[in-house]
């Protein structure tokens, strides 16, 4: 049990570790990465896709996504250890696509949109395999990170509405594939 409850927090440290990292190094470095973030429908946005989620605008960008992204990667660890990376790296190009093509010009950054994928996989998850671990991340999800869904209904300058709609688009595609 020890090495299963290990197992699933190996990767999740791993990422959201490297997402704390990479913002130490731009508050050390002069600069910034924001170049590095989704610039939707330009060949020189598209790697920003995978780039985006480790990156962060400030201090309160950070704070708001990397506890529930911690829980939750964990969560979807705890299910399939060995799947966590491919499933991730599938909720990010996903969502990514997603924002790449619909979103209004700009740069978009952040790990918001793996957040939502994450909590939409989760709770899509727990009703289509009704298995009881399944299940109970579900519920879980709903009763720490519920308050997600309102914010789908609220339009902020500076937040990227589309990223979050298109993490749960990915999240809820993925879930269907991974029965």
């Amino acid at each position: 049990m020890r090495s299963q409850i290990q197992g699933a927090i190996k990767l999740p440290s791993i990422l959201c570790g490297t997402i704390i990292t990479t913002f130490v190094i731009e508050l050390l470095l002069p600069g910034n990465f924001i170049w590095l973030g989704i610039r939707p429908r330009t060949l020189n946005g598209l790697p920003g896709i995978f780039f985006s989620p480790f990156l962060h605008a400030n201090l309160k960008h950070l704070g708001s996504n990397i506890l529930p992204l911690f829980v939750m990667a964990c969560m979807v660890s705890a299910l399939d250890a060995k799947r966590f990376l491919s499933t991730t790296m599938l909720l990010v190009f996903i969502a990514g696509m997603f924002t790449w093509i619909f979103s209004p010009s700009g740069v978009v950054i952040g790990a918001s949109g793996l957040v939502f994928a994450y909590w939409s996989f989760l709770i899509a998850n727990g009703i289509s395999t009704k298995n009881w671990k399944s299940l109970l991340f579900a519920l879980l999800t709903i009763l720490l990170f519920g308050a997600l869904l309102f914010s789908l209904f609220r339009f902020q300058a500076g937040v990227s509405w589309v990223g979050h709609v298109g993490g749960v688009i990915a999240g809820l595609i993925v879930a269907q594939f991974k029965r």
